[in-house]
C-alpha cells in the first residue's frame, strides 16, 4: 500500500506539470488579445503605440512565453503565487480566505449528496417496479437534466416571494459568526448537493440489484434470513468498491458546480475568484486557481482508490497481486 502510494504521489508531479504548461500557453498565445490589450483599450493604443511595450514591462509580461512560464511555475511551487493583474493583490492572501469556502461548501454538497442518494437507491431496488421505484428513477432522471443554477435560481424566487426568506447578502466566515454562516452556506450547499444525488441513487439501484441477483444472497434467503438482515449484512457491504468510484468521479462535479453557484450565491470561494480572473484575462489567477483544483481532483481519485482496500480486504495494491 505504502509503495502504490509513494508511486501515485511521483506521477502527480509530472501530470501537474504538464497540465499547467498547457493551460498556461493556452492562456497567454491562443487569444487574439492579452490583458494589456484590452485593459489599455484601441484609442490609446492608436494615440500612443509605444504604450502597450510599456504596460506590459511594468507588469512583467514582457519576457519570453517559455521564461514567463518558468517563472510562474517555480513561483508556484515555492509559494509565491504573484500577484493578480486587475487588483494588484497577492493571490496566496486572497486564496487563504477563499479555498477554506469552497471546500467547505463541496464538503457540505458531498455529504448531502450521499445522503440522499444512497439511501433512496437502495429503497429503489428494494422497491424494485414498484410505486417508489419508478417515482424515484423519474426523480433521479429529472435531477440529472437539471442544472444547479437553474435549481438554485428557482429556490431563491420561490423562497423569496412565499416565504419571503433569502440568504444573507453579505458574506461572514464561520469564525465570526457561526450561525449567520450556516444560513449562508445551506442552500447552495444543498442545491449542489441535490442536483448531483441524481447520478448515484440510479448507481446505487444497479449495484444492488446485481448484487441481490448473486447465488450467495439467494443462500442468505434459502437460509431463513430475512429481508432487512440480508440487505444491511450481506448486499450492501457488497456495493461499496462501485459505489466509492461513483462517489469519487463526483468530486470534479461538485468543484466545478460550486464555481458556478459560488458566482450565484456571491460566495467569496476559489470559483468565484477563477470566474473573474477568466472574464478579464487575468492568467496567474486562473493558472493558480486552476492549478488548486488540479491538485484536489488528484489527490481524491488518489484517496478513491485507496479506499478500495479499506472497503474490501481482497484488495490489494502489493506488486504481483
Amino acid at each position: 500500500m505504502l509503495d502504490y502510494t509513494v508511486r501515485r504521489l511521483i506521477l502527480l508531479i509530472p501530470t501537474l506539470f504538464a497540465g499547467s504548461m498547457l493551460l498556461f500557453f493556452a492562456l497567454t498565445v491562443l487569444p487574439e488579445e492579452d490583458f494589456v490589450e484590452i485593459l489599455v483599450g484601441p484609442e490609446a493604443i492608436d494615440e500612443d503605440p509605444e504604450l502597450l511595450d510599456r504596460k506590459r514591462k511594468e507588469l512583467g509580461l514582457d519576457g519570453p512565453v517559455y521564461e514567463r512560464y518558468l517563472e510562474w511555475v517555480s513561483g508556484f511551487f515555492t509559494g509565491d503565487f504573484g500577484k493578480s493583474l486587475t487588483s494588484r493583490k497577492p493571490i496566496g492572501g486572497e486564496l487563504k480566505n477563499r479555498i477554506p469556502v469552497s471546500m467547505e461548501l463541496s464538503s457540505f454538497a458531498l455529504i448531502v449528496t450521499w445522503g440522499f442518494s444512497f439511501p433512496l437507491g437502495v429503497l429503489a431496488a428494494v422497491q424494485q417496479d414498484r410505486f417508489a421505484d419508478y417515482f424515484l428513477r423519474t426523480g433521479a432522471y429529472a435531477l440529472d437534466a437539471l442544472p444547479s443554477f437553474v435549481l438554485g435560481i428557482l429556490l431563491l424566487t420561490y423562497l423569496a416571494v412565499y416565504f419571503n426568506w433569502s440568504p444573507p447578502v453579505s458574506f461572514s466566515y464561520i469564525w465570526d459568526d457561526p450561525v449567520r454562516h450556516v444560513r449562508i452556506m445551506i442552500l447552495p450547499a444543498f442545491v449542489i448537493g441535490v442536483t448531483a444525488a441524481g447520478n448515484l441513487i440510479r448507481y446505487t439501484r444497479t449495484f444492488l440489484l446485481e448484487v441481490m441477483r448473486q447465488d450467495y444472497i439467494r443462500t442468505a434467503r434459502a437460509k431463513g434470513l430475512n429481508g432487512q438482515t440480508v440487505i444491511l449484512r450481506h448486499a450492501l457491504r457488497n456495493i461499496a468498491l462501485p459505489f466509492i468510484t461513483i462517489l469519487g468521479a463526483q468530486i470534479p462535479l461538485l468543484l466545478t458546480s460550486s464555481a458556478i453557484i459560488e458566482n450565484l450565491f456571491s460566495l467569496p470561494g476559489m470559483g468565484r475568484y477563477l470566474v473573474q480572473g477568466a472574464s478579464r484575462f487575468d492568467y496567474p489567477v486562473v493558472m493558480t486557481t486552476t492549478m488548486f483544483y488540479s491538485i484536489i481532483i488528484l489527490s481524491s481519485q488518489l484517496i478513491t482508490d485507496l479506499s478500495y482496500a479499506w472497503a474490501d480486504p481482497r484488495v490489494s495494491y502489493k506488486k504481483g497481486t
